[in-house]
């Protein structure tokens, strides 16, 4: 009995001293260091006076003693904006922390910045700083841009109103009132929130210029994963509406991305032209990018691309494209086509008194691209069905039908369907470039007649007379093609 007792007090000191010798595993040597995630934590730009996203990291104590950190710190005490949580600790110093051997511990950072008074992002710095029980310092790099905005929450705009170049966060929508004009100058950025939309009930006229287009997209500039900003996922804000009441909108150089709906025009007076874009872009959303609903509408010179629903979908109306590149390669879900043309809506006749699409290019990767969904009204609803499609290339079954005149069909059966078109059609990062290759078969198809009134493409470029592309870019030789 004695020697069982003294073998079981043997083990509990073996124990003991075993639990011991862990807790004196703690090295205090200058040679142990320990290891970041990253060396740099970046916030993209910045709205100030709104505190950030948070962005997190890990610590790891990669050797075979723990170690204790005294304490880690904010380099500049806390009064460059960032904050940061230690294992449980927050503030600007946070003091005896402990990282056993091969184990690891999170910090989440956040900033919030000051307004800066300019008119580009200012650059803030700072360090977090790690000091271990022997001495060492370590540090993790923390930056941001911040830039200055405008909130504006629910407003709407009841007198005639001009937003200048600058940057505007819009939460619970804008609204423009009847028989008021909203006037949006060169570089004014609008950056929607969650579904906030703009709803035009007056007018708006929207004049960007090459290289500061008008912008509207959402309000998110960080990322949903590391290859992917926000600003590339749709469906983040509400999109705009050209309610019934309105006329004469007119978008030039615009930049319209990332939302539900592009633009969607109800139905109002047909006598009267509603909307007029050129030179813009519309892309990526979860609903259709053009919705035109018995509408007078012109658009020039403009790219339409990447839509859940139709990129364009005219109901009625009468409309013409010219130069535009309609190209759908939406793969985020099952999508309808690029161009959709109805002449009833809901069963109520809504003749097509005109659609015609000249100088375009309608693509994408269905078999068939451009649908039409038409009823016959017979004498009842006369001038119902009335389209044109000339010196276009366009994915759809080829037709002798003579509404289609100096067509190249892209009807495809087989990859890169449509893609070997366009410079960038990247389904992994969800990025696309719509400049023309040397190869698309887009390249000269075009006719001439338009050079007058669109002499530059999308980017600026000059249309050489007697060899012109369809779309709205004409094709740039690259380094490799020459």
């Amino acid at each position: 009995m004695k020697r069982q007792v003294l073998t079981f007090c043997m083990i509990l000191m073996s124990a003991l001293f075993v639990a011991c010798n862990e807790d004196a595993g703690f090295s205090s040597s200058p040679l142990l260091r320990l290891e970041f995630s990253t060396d740099t934590v970046s916030f993209d730009t910045l709205f100030t006076d709104r505190v950030s996203p948070s962005a997190m990291f890990v610590v790891r104590n990669r050797n075979k003693n723990s170690l204790r950190i005294s304490d880690v710190r904010l380099a500049s005490g806390g009064e460059s904006g960032f904050s940061v949580l230690v294992d449980g600790q927050y503030g600007s110093v946070m003091r005896d922390l402990e990282i056993r051997a091969k184990d690891s511990l999170f910090v989440v950072a956040s900033v919030k910045l000051d307004r800066n008074g300019l008119d580009v992002p200012h650059l803030v710095k700072d360090s977090l700083l790690f000091t271990l029980e022997s001495g060492v310092v370590q540090k993790v790099l923390l930056t941001a841009h911040g830039r200055d905005v405008v909130f504006m929450y629910g407003d709407s705009i009841m007198s005639d109103t001009t937003f200048r170049a600058g940057h505007y966060v819009v939460y619970d929508s804008l609204r423009v009132a009847e028989n008021v004009t909203l006037e949006i100058t060169q570089g004014a950025t609008f950056y929607f929130h969650d579904n906030a939309y703009l709803k035009v009930e007056g007018t708006v006229i929207a004049n960007g210029a090459y290289g500061a287009p008008v912008v509207f997209r959402n309000d998110r500039t960080d990322n949903l994963f590391s290859y992917l900003p926000y600003d590339r996922v749709p469906g983040k804000w509400g999109g705009v509406i050209i309610a019934s009441t309105s006329n004469g909108n007119v978008l030039g150089h615009c930049d319209i991305h990332g939302a539900k709906y592009g633009i969607m025009v109800e139905r109002g007076d047909t006598a009267q032209q509603r909307l007029a874009i050129t030179s813009s872009s519309l892309q990526n959303f979860t609903g259709n990018a053009l919705e035109l609903h018995a509408a007078h509408a012109n658009i020039a010179n403009t790219l339409i691309a990447n839509a859940q629903g139709n990129c364009v979908k005219v109901v009625g109306g009468n409309v013409s494209f010219t130069h535009c590149t309609i190209a759908n390669f939406y793969v985020w879900k099952q999508r309808d086509v690029a161009l959709a043309l109805h002449n009833s809506l809901e069963g109520e006749p809504m003749p097509l008194y005109g659609a015609s699409f000249r100088n375009c290019i309608i693509t994408g990767t269905k078999d068939d691209e451009v649908m039409g969904y038409f009823t016959a009204f017979g004498d009842t609803v006369p001038n119902a069905i009335n389209y044109c499609f000339e010196n276009s290339l366009i994915n759809t079954l080829e037709t002798q039908d003579s509404c289609f005149v100096n067509i190249v069909f892209d009807n495809v059966d087989e990859p890169p369907f449509a893609k070997e078109h366009f410079m960038k059609i990247d389904h992994d990062v969800f990025d696309y470039d719509f400049h023309l290759t040397e190869e698309s078969k887009a390249r000269g198809i075009a006719s001439d007649s338009f050079i007058d009134i669109l002499p530059y493409d999308l980017d600026g470029t000059v249309r050489e007379q007697g060899s012109v592309d369809a779309g709205c870019y004409v094709y740039k030789p690259t380094e490799d093609s020459k």
